[in-house]
Order: C-alpha cells, then sequence, then structure tokens
C-alpha cells in the first residue's frame, strides 16, 4: 500500500470521525438582542431559542439535551419548528419533551415545513401541547407581558407550497407578501413592538416589512456544512449558499430597526456545525459600532 493511499485513508477517517463526533455535539451560543423598540421591562430577558430537533434525542428521553436548556435559566422558550420529521408518526416522545421544556418557562412553538406532511399527527399533538400548557401559535398573536409593558407575540404558519411545489420540486416557489402576511397575522400594531416567529427565513424582508421589529426562524439547519469566513453551504431547498443560515441579521431596508434571529437548529446531519441551543439576552436600543 503507497503512502498516498494510507494518507488518504487516514484523512478519511479523521473526517469520519469528525462527522460522528460533531453530529453528537450541542454548542450553546449566547449573543445579546438589541431592539429599539423594546419596552424597558424586557431589557435583560433571556430567550432560548430551538428549532428542528427532527428525530434527535440526546441521550435518553432527551435528558441531555434538557440539562442544557435548564442551566440557561430563560425567561421564554420559543421552539420555531420541524419538532417531528416528517415520517414520524410517534408523537408521544415529542410531547414529553415539550412538557419539560415548559417546565422550565414559558413555552410557545410554531410549526414548520415537516409537520405539514402529517396534518393528524400535527393536529392531535398541538391538542396536547396546549393541555400541557405549551402555547401553539398558528397564525396567532399573544402577549409577552412584564410589569405594564409588553410585546405582541405572532406565530406563522406557512402552507406547504412555500416549500415545496406541485411537482415536489424547490423551483420557483412563491413568496409571501406583506400582503398575505397581513391575511394570516391580521395588522402589526405599528406603536408597539412585534416579534414574529417564523420557520422559514428566506422572506426576512417581507416579514420586516409586514412589520416584524425581530423575527426568530430555523429551517437552514445552519447551512448543513460551514465553512469559515464563508458560512452555510446548502438550503433544505438544495440551494448554495443560502442567504441566512445562521446568526443576528439587520434588514436591508429598515436596518436596525428590524432584525431576524436564525438558529442553525438541532437536527440533521451536518458538518463543522453543532447542533445549537440559542440565547438571546434581550437589549433596548441599537449595537455600538454596527
Amino acid at each position: 500500500m503507497s503512502k498516498k493511499t494510507v494518507f488518504g485513508l487516514l484523512l478519511a477517517s479523521v473526517g469520519a470521525g469528525c462527522f460522528l463526533v460533531g453530529n453528537r455535539e450541542v454548542k450553546v451560543n449566547k449573543k445579546e438582542l438589541y431592539c429599539p423598540r423594546l419596552p424597558k421591562s424586557f431589557e435583560g430577558k433571556r430567550l432560548l431559542i430551538l428549532s428542528d430537533l427532527h428525530k434527535k434525542r440526546y441521550g435518553d428521553s432527551f435528558n441531555n439535551l434538557m440539562a442544557y436548556c435548564k442551566c440557561q435559566s430563560p425567561d421564554y422558550i420559543f421552539f420555531l419548528g420541524d419538532l417531528f420529521s416528517r415520517d414520524e408518526t410517534d408523537m408521544r416522545p415529542k410531547a414529553y419533551f415539550m412538557s419539560c421544556l415548559q417546565s422550565i418557562a414559558p413555552t410557545y412553538y410554531i410549526v414548520g415545513n415537516h409537520e405539514l406532511f402529517q396534518p393528524e399527527c400535527l393536529a392531535a399533538l398541538c391538542e396536547k401541547l396546549k393541555q400541557m400548557g405549551v402555547t401553539v401559535l398558528c397564525n396567532q398573536k399573544v402577549r409577552l407581558t412584564q410589569n405594564s409593558e409588553h410585546i405582541n407575540l405572532y406565530g406563522l404558519k406557512l402552507p406547504l407550497r412555500y416549500y415545496i411545489n406541485s411537482s415536489w420540486h424547490y423551483s420557483d416557489l412563491p413568496v409571501p407578501s406583506a400582503d398575505y402576511l397581513e391575511s394570516k397575522l391580521g395588522k402589526a400594531e405599528k406603536d408597539q413592538c412585534n416579534f414574529l416567529l417564523a420557520h422559514n427565513p428566506f422572506f426576512f424582508e417581507q416579514y420586516a416589512k409586514w412589520g416584524a421589529d425581530v423575527t426568530f426562524s430555523g429551517h437552514c439547519h445552519g447551512g448543513i456544512v460551514r465553512i469559515p469566513l464563508i458560512g452555510g453551504v446548502l438550503s433544505p431547498e438544495r440551494k448554495f449558499f443560502p442567504k441566512y443560515t445562521k446568526g443576528i441579521y439587520n434588514s436591508k431596508i429598515y436596518a436596525q430597526q428590524r432584525k431576524l434571529v436564525v438558529t442553525s437548529g438541532l437536527g440533521k446531519l451536518r458538518f463543522n456545525n453543532p447542533s445549537e441551543i440559542l440565547v438571546c439576552t434581550l437589549r433596548k436600543g441599537c449595537e455600538k459600532n454596527a
């Protein structure tokens, strides 16, 4: 066996090892999230952002994942969709997981794209979550209240056609207009602080135009593979180098006034892209040196 062959096998083994280890790793990422219209009572409140669990478990009965979440002492938990994969039918583990989150802090759940493939399972799961005290937002609004102040929290449920076309391909997908969003969510309260939970980040500017001060999204799994200084490589729609994969983004139109927060999520295969628990500490105002 030649030296080149040995070196190639060694390199492949190292790569495979990194891949296997990386798909079992969970990283807690902490960010400060600035919002000019944030009510003063929410200054310093901590949001725990989760998404795209799919089939991952992280220990028996999610115990490892729950330990990470509990240690963050969040004030609110947002779960941004794809709680289960399209071919899953047993919702009991997922209901248990969400009940554990609810025991840590008030938990808010929206639907992703995978849930749309199992409408009966989704309906049963949502009913169970509501019984457990989890707030399920399907084109609905609630208020997060601190003292006498509040944030409007909206949850968007987009139809499957915004994720995949009638031919089961990813080309020529529609873009929801601000008017369409208004037809589903109602008018945004223009003189108040509005948070939007929306699984798909690619419609950020439409969300901002509708009136979301901050939009929280998942869906992209961090771009599946991440390259240093470049970012995520591939979107679920099979598009290379998608625009939004992980982190906090400012709107091109509204600048720091309106933001998008994208978590790389928990599930699916990934490389150089650890599963993420995102913790955002709320700050009133704009970032310095942004």
